[in-house]
């Protein structure tokens, strides 16, 4: 495998991981009495650790290399693996998920992005490829993490399944906490050959982590990133609390709607990415987030479990479609040196944000409101959709035209020299 490809197949694994821990970890809290407002409490303690690491993860991935921060990140999935297998301690529990971020719910989400571990992964799969072939190196990513994603949710009803056929720890869900652990170090053990590209050294007296144009787009990126965020954390990191209180489900019905979603959105992702080519990635993300805020309004209004099912199936796939869309075009904004930086500056925002929609949504789930919550985060999608666009419309504008001169060039070349 090529540095790139294990990359790839580490984030794979984790997208594994964290598909049932994202629908078993939650109930499996519920089951020992923390409530539901307790969950949005955690995931929001979760968020803020995430957001108070991020930028120094960033900074100091550009400085010092980013390997290190996967490496940690992935050592720490190990700690906490062992920590779920062996103890019910429910303080040492909730605080070692709060510091891991694993286990959020997740509404068929991230696939493996959680974590303030994130700005170094991205910057260094950007700079293991180079610029013509990033997109389609990201798309990869995601159909590859999608997939993995698909399997890791198909199981998180087995141990439910099996459990009254007296199998000990395969019929518990201390077997998944002892998988994600193996798993792991699996991972380990293929970073570990990942190198460490080579770089442009910082300009010596420079202060600032990035420049003055850098930190413009920084700051458009993260004000439309935080009302997207906002509003995808009222949903989301307790979709399968929702599912749960709503029509009385449990791990053995949810895990496969979260499967059914990852491989739908493997099978959008590579239509995202041509989507994208001929429209503009800004006209992409724009479109697949109005489009994701719809579904949220109609899942809440779901009568039975399958038609929320469906919608919820619909929905992660716009979300998820577009992921690897953005993050190419985000990366193509800044030079190899600033990209770590300002992955993590723009994650920080993203990550508070995030933060302060869960508790509303315990608070308000323990109220009987199981429907509001989807409706104020539809609002704040429309209005980080309109925003992208209003920021970064006409930098996509120029983009395509840029590609369009290129294409037309090589097509002129070729009638002029057809050997070419």
């Amino acid at each position: 495998m090529n540095p790139a490809q294990r990359l790839i197949v580490v984030r794979g694994l984790r997208s594994f991981t964290q598909a049932y821990l994202n629908v078993v970890a939650p109930l499996y809290l519920l089951s020992l009495g923390v409530s539901s407002a307790g969950l949005g409490v955690l995931f929001t303690a979760s968020f803020l650790i995430g957001a108070a690491l991020s930028v120094p993860v960033g900074i100091f991935a550009d400085r010092f290399g980013r390997k290190p921060f996967l490496v940690t990140f992935t050592v720490l999935m190990i700690i906490w693996g062992v920590i779920y297998w062996q103890s019910t301690y429910i303080p040492l529990l909730l605080t070692v998920s709060a510091i891991a971020g694993i286990g959020r719910g997740g509404g068929g989400m991230g696939a493996g992005q959680a974590g303030p571990f994130a700005p170094a992964e991205t910057a260094l799969m950007a700079d293991l490829v180079a610029e013509k072939d990033r997109r389609r190196v990201f798309s990869w990513n995601g159909i590859i993490s999608s997939l993995l994603a698909a399997g890791g949710a198909a199981i998180a009803g087995v141990p439910e399944l099996i459990h009254h056929d007296h199998l000990g720890l395969l019929g518990s869900d201390k077997s998944l906490f002892l998988l994600s652990a193996i798993l792991a170090v699996i991972s380990l053990w293929i970073l570990m050959a990942v190198p460490e590209p080579e770089r442009k050294p910082r300009v010596k007296g420079k202060r600032s982590p990035v420049s003055r144009k850098s930190g413009k787009i920084i700051l458009q990126q993260s004000l439309a990133g935080a009302f997207n965020a906002f509003g995808v954390g009222f949903v989301n990191s307790l979709f399968v609390v929702w599912l749960h209180l709503r029509f009385g489900v449990g791990s053995a019905s949810i895990g496969p709607v979260f499967a059914a979603s990852y491989l739908l959105s493997a099978a959008s992702v590579w239509g995202a990415s041509a989507f994208a080519g001929r429209v503009g990635s800004v006209r992409t993300i724009v479109i697949t987030r109005i489009g994701a805020a719809l579904l949220m309004v109609l899942t809440a209004l779901a009568p039975t479990f399958l038609i929320a099912v469906i919608l919820q199936i619909l929905r992660t796939a716009f979300t998820m479609m577009v992921t690897p869309v953005r993050q190419a075009f985000t990366m193509g904004l800044f030079p190899s040196e600033e990209r770590a930086s300002a992955s993590g500056m723009t994650g920080v925002v993203r990550r508070l944000s995030a933060a302060l929609s869960p508790p509303i949504t315990g608070s308000l789930f323990e109220s009987g409101a199981l429907e509001l919550p989807f409706f104020l985060g539809a609002a704040f999608q429309v209005v980080s959709a309109f925003l992208y666009s209003a920021f970064f419309a006409k930098m996509d504008t120029e983009r395509v035209g840029k590609v369009a001169i290129e294409e037309a060039e090589i097509e002129e070349i070729g009638r002029e020299d057809p050997d070419l």
